[in-house]
């Protein structure tokens, strides 16, 4: 049987929605893999599918209630909590924001259980990134609303929501080893050594590495804003990334440039170094950006430097991965020995 009802469709070939620009992606009332027109609750259905439609025809779209989630994440995208956050995290975040608005737009967020917020994470439980986020920005949402007033103190039904275990363990960020770095780097052409050497040697992002302008290079020092945290850091110059800079030809404004001459993305980067690295036969092909990052905190941990040092550059998170990793491999070097002494 034809739809003959304008603007919907069937999600997953399970759940109906009505989807307009003028009222964005809503769910409709629905008993899962039905016929709209076979729908039990076929009267809510139609209600609801006529007073979007109204939206529609009218050509504009109501004010959303006080007390929904829509009203709710508008309020905090306007808040200075939002709008002083770095330019690529209020992007990440939108996105997650626009699907809880789909998802529980007109939900009065003062009345929803645990239940309700769980059931909107476990759609997306086959991608544990994406419903971790969801978790998460649910979360932050009523820690916001907390704050300014919009909730009970100390209402948030997010906060106890478990996260998803991923199926066969958490995803492990492969830290790069010595002999990894020197096949990638041998005959690979200048316009992916060029940021490679930056994240080894700075322990940066690839979003901060990108963006790395020759004005930061200083010749003993690299400046850097980071992004993510807008922590203006003052990185020394190793002599090796020093070497490699000053023989540069500079071209515009930032050091990373593509093949082509043009500023890489942050995506941009990843794949190509990814296509190199499959080129690589020495290399297996999970080997990324991010691990380069653990590979400078491990390089810095087996100098000889601080906690405090390699935090200062990397963070505490990449730290503790990069200790975990350097402390191993030292381990294993120090079993080595043993037994050819022992020989």
């Amino acid at each position: 049987m034809a739809n003959p009802l304008r603007f919907t469709y069937l999600s997953k070939g399970a759940y109906w929605r009505f989807r307009h620009k003028l009222t964005g992606d809503v769910p409709l009332p629905h008993e899962k893999g039905l016929h709209w027109s076979k729908q039990p609750e076929r009267a809510a259905f139609m209600q609801r599918y006529a007073e979007l439609l109204a939206v529609v025809e009218a050509k504009k779209v109501a004010p959303p209630s006080r007390s929904t989630f829509a009203w709710l994440i508008a309020e905090y995208q306007r808040s200075p909590e939002f709008r002083n956050l770095a330019d690529s995290t209020q992007t990440d975040y939108a996105r997650t924001l626009g699907l809880l608005k789909d998802e529980l737009g007109q939900v009065r967020f003062a009345l929803a259980s645990r239940a309700i917020l769980k059931a909107v994470r476990d759609d997306h439980a086959t991608t544990t990134r994406k419903a971790h986020k969801i978790k998460q920005m649910l979360s932050r949402l009523y820690s916001w609303a907390d704050e300014a007033g919009h909730v009970p103190e100390g209402f948030n039904p997010a906060k106890g929501i478990k996260k998803i275990k991923r199926k066969g363990g958490a995803r492990e960020i492969v830290v790069w080893s010595d002999a990894e770095i020197a096949a990638f780097l041998k005959g690979a052409p200048e316009h992916l050594v060029t940021p490679v050497l930056i994240a080894l040697y700075t322990g940066q992002r690839r979003e901060d590495v990108v963006r790395m302008t020759w004005q930061q290079y200083q010749g003993d020092v690299i400046r850097v804003r980071q992004s993510k945290t807008t922590a203006l850091l003052d990185i020394a110059c190793h002599s090796v990334l020093r070497k490699h800079l000053d023989a540069l030809k500079r071209q515009g404004v930032v050091i990373c440039t593509t093949e082509g001459g043009k500023a890489y993305t942050a995506n941009g980067l990843s794949q190509a170094v990814r296509r190199r690295v499959s080129k690589v036969a020495a290399m297996p092909d999970d080997r990324s950006m991010h691990g380069l990052r653990y590979a400078a905190g491990s390089r810095m941990e087996e100098a000889g430097c601080t906690v405090a040092e390699i935090e200062s550059v990397l963070g505490h998170q990449t730290f503790r991965m990069a200790l975990k990793y350097a402390s191993q491999r030292l381990r294993a070097k120090a079993a080595i020995a043993k037994m050819e002494a022992s020989a």
